[in-house]
């Protein structure tokens, strides 16, 4: 039997025990995240037992006992249950124990029980030690703010320049590859941010996280032009010569990741934390599963089927459309 803690993950428990989910369910509203879109593939995963424990205003030991309980009522065994606490065995250790505890103290942890995971973690440091860890602590906050920094830098960064093999500069294929590697950076980006702010992140946390996501969120809207592009050049190029299973793949995940991007600026725009990571991850697996699609699929078959007319054609629609990711290639073909 799996044992249950405050670093148990939602989906962790689920997968060990699915019998929980109802019951999870009907004992507080923010296990109903389940259910979302994106819930098991995202809030699931980076939400731990002691997360929804302090959302709840109760102690872990509280939740976990609870839910042990309804463990061992219907398989007739009760669950071991894995203590928070530690032993601390170096400085490494008792750094990452520190950031832990200021993390659940950002989020409203109990101070009572913060305050004695403190004085446990810190028992026999002395004045020099202690000034080691706070300027740790300090490097790496703002290492993390700069990595994520980094990643906006990195996507920004791509340019018209970019060389991508196998397509002359112009072409539809080199340009939907180019922005592709753009969508990608971004999607990284994006991803360690929200990993980094967490399923359900305090105030303080999503006030200085939220600029970042702001802006990747800006950026990514290009995609809107991408699908645009997609749907009324590519498609009925394809559709005109019998090849419509891109098409038929794609359009139903493009309208979600649209309406996923939408519901995220929406969020970020209302200053609702929960929801703009909540969508924001939902987005993010949406736009994983195009970029395999367009690039196993889209790009393959329309290398194989389009001729050189068809091409010039699909490019004349494109610009029509227009480019957000990517400044407007060179024409092509060339004059």
């Amino acid at each position: 039997m799996v044992s249950l803690g405050p670093r148990s993950t939602v989906f962790a428990v689920l997968q060990a025990y699915p019998f929980l989910e109802e019951f999870l369910y009907a004992y507080h509203a923010a296990f109903g995240r389940i259910s979302r879109p994106g819930g098991r593939t995202g809030w699931a995963r980076m939400t731990t037992l002691g997360d929804v424990a302090i959302e709840m205003d109760v102690t872990w030991r509280q939740l976990v006992r609870d839910v042990s309980a309804e463990v061992a009522r219907v398989t007739g065994k009760e669950p071991p249950v894995s203590d928070a606490r530690r032993a601390v065995a170096s400085d490494d250790r008792r750094l990452a124990e520190l950031r832990e505890i200021a993390a659940r103290l950002e989020d409203g942890g109990s101070l009572v029980e913060l305050a004695a995971r403190l004085r446990e973690v810190t028992a026999g440091v002395d004045a020099t030690q202690a000034a080691a860890l706070d300027r740790a602590l300090a490097a790496a906050a703002a290492e993390a703010r700069a990595a994520a920094d980094r990643s906006v830098q990195t996507a920004v960064g791509l340019s018209a320049d970019t060389v991508v093999s196998g397509s002359p500069e112009g072409h539809p294929l080199n340009s939907l590859r180019r922005e592709g590697m753009q969508v990608r950076a971004l999607r990284a980006g994006l991803r360690a941010e929200l990993e980094r702010l967490g399923g359900s992140p305090s105030r303080r946390r999503w006030r200085a996280g939220r600029p970042l996501v702001a802006r990747l969120v800006e950026r990514l809207s290009g995609v809107e032009s991408r699908v645009r592009r997609e749907q009324q050049a590519w498609f009925p190029a394809l559709a005109v010569l019998g090849a419509e299973g891109p098409a038929a793949l794609m359009r139903d995940r493009q309208a979600e990741a649209l309406e996923a991007l939408r519901r995220l600026r929406l969020a970020v725009a209302r200053d609702d934390a929960g929801s703009a990571v909540e969508n924001g991850i939902r987005l993010l697996d949406l736009l994983d599963d195009l970029a395999a699609t367009e690039e196993q699929v889209l790009a393959p078959i329309a290398e194989r089927s389009l001729s050189p007319g068809d091409w010039a054609a699909v490019r004349e629609l494109e610009d029509g459309v227009g480019w957000s990711l990517i400044a407007a290639p060179p024409p092509w073909p060339a004059p």
